[in-house]
């Protein structure tokens, strides 16, 4: 998880670098002012609690959408483990 939270600010920090861009996007630091201005810092979020709220939206779609036969909760996605975090 530390290496792919390194990975993740990394990126952000890129997106800035307009000396050598890392993606032929033009205007590509607009577009992360753009983002950033309506998604906040971390746009790209890791972890569950950060992305239950989007997670349940989904699930809500899929039910509502009759793709699910019902309502799921973000935690049935998980093996109750991987939702568990601590430090050794």
């Amino acid at each position: 998880m530390k290496a792919l939270i390194e990975s993740q600010l990394q990126t952000y920090k890129d997106l800035y670098d307009t000396a050598a861009l890392k993606s032929m996007l033009p205007w590509l630091t607009s577009h992360v002012e753009q983002v950033r201005a309506e998604m906040g810092d971390d746009f790209w979020p890791y972890g569950f609690e950060k992305n239950e709220k989007t997670l349940a939206t989904f699930l809500r779609y899929s039910y509502e959408q009759g793709l699910s036969k019902r309502q799921l909760h973000p935690r049935e996605l998980f093996a109750p483990e991987t939702l568990e975090s601590f430090k050794i």
